[in-house]
């Protein structure tokens, strides 16, 4: 059996659903698969060498990579030389070129339907969606999310959850990130993250910690951004790290804890995350969060600024209650492993050509 995984997600450089198709290759047997990518610039394909990596070197050089493997794709497709194939994204280009073979695609999250609208990409998710033989969803409640808005088959809906490496954290640096406490917010700062409350209510938690950091990862902080960091009398207080795997683990295990004020995630990778690192997490208990959490984490209400402030005061004062949440993690986090997830994948592939 052979499956073949398109171009299309290793065009990013970060993000959760790029770097789950990284690890599912790393973890499926390599005589299972194949994928029609020329170059990419994704960091988790260079950390683990499983494809061509070209590092993002010029202006203008991710739609060139975007056009050179999307010509690739199409060919490679048209000679068929596959058994199944998995659309990592949700471009129809290639629903013409597949004929009758199987296909699979994954759905992540409603967001694009929800939170961040954006109708065209849906109309995309809804041809490829009606297209698939079946669909992998990273969580029950992203396959509850899907069934409410798309017409789809529930019987070719197969919830399969991301797993986690645990890290050797021996090979980090022995010295703390920084000496000063902080708290860490990983990932995008989009509408749904619930950026603007947390940063109100660590405003507000600042005036009772001076010492205390935000430390945020992924893109550079806007203009906007830093204008609101400024009339909330913090930006001497906010720190952006491009963090790489090294440093993100690095981060995690120094970190007073994870904040995840989302409003909604369709699974929340960085959960395993922290806890691989011994990261305490606090969290919302919106969307998917309790499902994959468990009593692992502290929750608070997302839409509450109060809520937050406690819990985040409760984590930072209460030892007893941080050891716990970080001994729960510890344990909860086992549940989740990338051998697991290829296995299930695997078996989900074979079906397909019964």
């Amino acid at each position: 059996m052979k499956v073949l995984f398109d171009h299309q997600i290793f065009n990013y450089v970060y993000g959760g659903a790029s770097k789950y198709f990284v690890m599912l290759l790393k973890h499926l047997p390599r005589e299972t698969w194949e994928t029609s990518v020329l170059f990419s610039s994704n960091e988790y394909v260079k950390s683990t060498g499983i494809m061509r990596y070209l590092p993002y070197k010029f202006r203008g050089q991710t739609v060139l990579m975007e056009l050179l493997n999307r010509m690739y794709t199409k060919k490679v497709l048209r000679q068929k030389h596959y058994d199944v194939f998995h659309q990592t994204n949700f471009g129809t280009f290639c629903l013409d070129v597949i004929g009758n073979k199987p296909m699979v695609t994954t759905y992540h999250d409603s967001n694009l339907s929800t939170f961040d609208p954006h109708p065209e990409i849906v109309e995309c998710q809804r041809k490829s969606l009606k297209r698939a033989d079946a669909i992998v969803c990273v969580s029950e409640n992203t396959k509850k999310d899907l069934l409410k808005l798309f017409a789809v088959d529930e019987r070719k809906v197969h919830v399969i959850y991301h797993g986690i490496l645990r890290p050797d954290l021996t090979t980090l640096p022995s010295t703390r990130f920084m000496e000063a406490p902080y708290i860490l917010f990983v990932g995008r700062r989009t509408k749904y993250k619930n950026f603007d409350r947390f940063v109100r209510v660590f405003a507000k938690l600042h005036k009772t910690y001076p010492t205390l950091y935000a430390v945020f990862t992924s893109n550079p902080f806007s203009k906007e951004e830093l204008l609101q960091f400024e009339k909330l009398g913090i930006a001497n207080r906010i720190m952006h790290v491009a963090a790489s795997e090294d440093v993100m683990k690095q981060l995690y295990r120094d970190a007073l804890f994870l904040a995840f004020p989302s409003f909604y995630e369709g699974f929340g990778m960085p959960i395993l995350e922290a806890w691989s690192c011994g990261c305490p997490v606090v969290l919302s208990n919106a969307s998917c969060f309790p499902e994959i959490a468990g009593d692992a984490a502290l929750f608070f209400d997302p839409y509450s600024d109060d809520d937050m402030l406690c819990k985040f005061q409760r984590i930072i004062t209460d030892s007893v209650l941080r050891q716990s949440i970080i001994c729960k993690g510890s344990d909860r986090v086992k549940l989740f492993s990338w051998e697991r997830c290829a296995e299930e994948h695997l078996k989900l592939y074979q079906s397909l050509l019964q």
